[in-house]
């Protein structure tokens, strides 16, 4: 009895374990696009794209600009939406047309160069054999557009946004020679997608928070203003060292914050704050104004009148609550 109630457990330690269930699919545009490529390169060409792995990944347009070789082969994707790229690099589309145009690959690989009109024709003939080869693909409903010679325009060609980009690395081989490719196709994340929107918010792109920290570090001017009195031209002429300028009783209970552009930002009081002058705000723009409310003062008699000389100043070591 005992042996019989541990059977079926040791049976299941020694019965070898089935084979692990095949990862799903990629759902992702162009999932198809290592055997798209395979099928037309045997199609078209005498090559073999050997160890052939697809990757994928989003990226912003900066980052996007930041993986295109500046001798790699551009062409926009236009159709099924928001235009898009394809980018061959340097190794990748000379062996190409090598193997388009002479039907081999040399043993030496040819010397760097860009993609001249022929070898554009040439490319973009290969690329629409295989995207039209996705078959339902939603990718497979684009076609190539016009080639980008100058990489400086990629920026004004495609809109800003988040991309995803599917890289086809692989060898591509002819007898015994063989040469690197990496084949790019840049898609424009679709809108509204769960996954492209949540990420888009918890990683903004740097430019905003650049911007805002641009802004927000400029300098901006603030005078605080005692008082205003209105003055003849004669007498403003005849001011000098010594001069008195009576203020009203008002302003030295109201000492205004203006702006360069003449707004007032706030209002405060006269102080001190650890020995130096200071002003504290009572009152922010768009409260109640205080009463009184600030007034230009009258014009002064001129020296020598009945009304006296004029009042002295505080000094310096006076405090004003």
């Amino acid at each position: 009895m005992p042996l019989d109630r541990h059977e079926p457990l040791l049976r299941r330690k020694v019965t070898p374990k089935p084979p692990p269930a095949e990862a799903p699919a990629d759902a992702g545009p162009a999932a198809g696009l290592v055997r798209a490529v395979s099928r037309i390169l045997s199609a078209s060409t005498p090559l073999m794209a050997e160890d052939a792995a697809l990757h994928r990944k989003t990226a912003s347009l900066a980052e996007l600009l930041d993986t295109i070789e500046p001798d790699a082969f551009v062409v926009t994707l236009s159709g099924g939406g928001a235009t898009g790229l394809a980018v061959i690099d340097l190794s990748g589309f000379s062996a190409l047309v090598e193997a388009m145009t002479i039907g081999r690959l040399a043993s030496r690989a040819p010397a760097p160069r860009r993609a001249t009109t022929t070898d554009s024709a040439l490319l973009t003939g290969f690329l629409d054999a295989v995207l039209a080869d996705l078959g339902t693909d939603p990718v497979a409903l684009r076609r190539c557009g016009r080639s980008v010679p100058d990489h400086r325009l990629i920026g004004v060609l495609l809109d800003d946004g988040r991309f995803d980009l599917v890289a086809l690395t692989a060898r591509l081989a002819c007898a015994d020679v063989s040469r690197p490719v990496r084949l790019m196709l840049a898609l424009p994340c679709v809108v509204g997608d769960p996954a492209v929107s949540s990420k888009a918010v918890a990683d903004p792109p740097a430019w905003d928070s650049a911007l805002e920290a641009a802004v927000m570090a400029a300098p901006a001017s603030l005078r605080a203003e005692l008082g205003r009195i209105t003055l003849p031209l004669a007498e403003v002429l005849e001011l000098g060292v010594g001069s008195a300028l009576t203020l009203p009783l008002s302003a030295l209970e109201d000492i205004q914050l203006v702006a360069l552009d003449g707004s007032t930002h706030a209002s405060g009081r006269l102080g001190q704050s650890r020995g130096n002058r200071a002003v504290r705000l009572t009152r922010l723009s768009g409260d109640q104004p205080p009463s009184p409310p600030m007034q230009d003062a009258a014009p002064q008699p001129r020296a020598g009148s009945d009304s006296g000389s004029p009042p002295s100043l505080p000094g310096e070591g006076d405090s004003i609550a």
